[in-house]
């Protein structure tokens, strides 16, 4: 893990800084004053050796004047506990003037404690709106940050995370996922009247260290949200105007250690061994002198023939079979019919011709 970067005015320690705040700092440095930013009221600053630490909002606006930005810095929401200091419901004054530029919308929540058990910080809001020249530079959705530590005994362990609406923001009314994002934009659309187009480079990082929302074996965490705009900016005949950072919010940065916890750590009493009294006993080796086993002869085994017997099978002697004698019924026989009797003639018969008929009767 990297070493944190030097904080500017109004910003609370512990917090870690992006190389990009660092550089964006130097811009702004000429035209913004410490005294501007000066932190007032509980809460407000936290004292060196805070073990927990939570900002809400940390906006930086580079001075820019064909972009149509003045150079401001400034944080809003804060709280901050040192070890063992109990709950610190954080400071929503606003003396350094953020919410002219930045709405926070819902209940705004900035908290930390510091107990001996575990160290905890939240930040909480319902969304936030960026507005630069009349426009929405940056609109984001709901914000819940949360990191903490358990120290030993049964740590150390870590938790953080960030959660928002989709993963996405909005800026200049285009959504823009988590990474790194380019846009091409008017003037019209930054609201500067000097610039043509404009290419605009939007980073967007969450951060959850440990990663996942779960415990993990480490004696920090923090989260949060970081947005950084820069861009190139070229007049009507494409010349280049500027190329740099723009803006940089940083949202709902909680930030927890170990340190200062007073939970005692379990000790266990060593364990001491007597040292001995008996002269040590040496045993003189003892020689065993080798043993020579005869060898065994074993006589082969024959296995005696073996005789089977012959299997006699007995005749198989069928008995015969009789068939009872079948007797028929006695059959009647035919009716035989006498003979026709033949007629024997008695009477001759007539031997004249009759008197009529066809024929010759010239004789008679």
């Amino acid at each position: 893990m990297s070493p944190p970067l030097p904080l500017h005015p109004g910003a609370r320690p512990n917090v870690r800084r992006s190389a990009f705040r660092a550089a964006l700092a130097v811009v702004t440095a000429t035209t913004v004053t410490a005294a501007a930013f000066t932190m007032a009221g509980t809460g407000a600053r936290a004292a060196d050796g805070d073990v927990a630490n939570s900002v809400l909002a940390d906006l930086t606006i580079a001075d820019v004047p064909a972009a149509g930005l003045d150079a401001f810095t400034g944080v809003f929401g804060t709280a901050g506990s040192p070890p063992n200091g109990g709950l610190d419901n954080g400071d929503l004054s606003d003396p350094s003037g953020v919410l002219d530029y930045l709405t926070v919308r819902g209940q705004a929540v900035a908290r930390t404690n510091a107990e001996p058990e575990k160290n905890w910080a939240q930040a909480q809001a319902s969304g936030f709106t960026l507005s630069l020249n009349d426009r929405d530079y940056l609109s984001v959705g709901s914000l819940d940050a949360y990191a903490e530590c358990i120290p030993a005994p049964i740590g150390p362990l870590a938790l953080a995370y960030a959660r928002t609406d989709s993963n996405t923001i909005g800026v200049l009314g285009r959504q823009v996922p988590t990474g790194t994002t380019q846009l091409e934009v008017t003037g019209a659309e930054l609201g500067a009247d000097d610039v043509s187009t404009a290419t605009l480079t939007v980073q967007y990082d969450q951060i959850e260290d440990p990663a996942g929302g779960g415990y993990q074996p480490q004696s920090s965490a923090r989260a949060g949200l970081d947005i950084t705009i820069t861009g190139v900016l070229r007049d009507e005949d494409g010349e280049e105007l500027y190329d740099g950072p723009l803006v940089d919010v940083e949202l709902g940065h909680v930030d927890v250690t170990c340190d200062g916890t007073t939970s005692p750590p379990v000790t266990t009493p060593p364990v001491t061994s007597p040292p001995p009294t008996d002269p040590p006993i040496t045993i003189p080796p003892v020689t065993v002198p080798p043993v020579t086993v005869p060898p065994i002869t074993v006589p082969p085994v024959t296995d005696p023939p073996i005789t089977i017997p012959p299997i006699t099978v007995p005749p198989v002697t069928v008995p015969p079979v009789t068939v009872p004698p079948i007797t028929l019924p006695p059959t009647t026989p035919p009716v035989t019919k006498p003979p026709k009797p033949t007629p024997t003639p008695t009477d001759p018969g007539p031997s004249h011709k009759p008197e009529y008929g066809y024929g010759d009767h010239s004789e008679r």
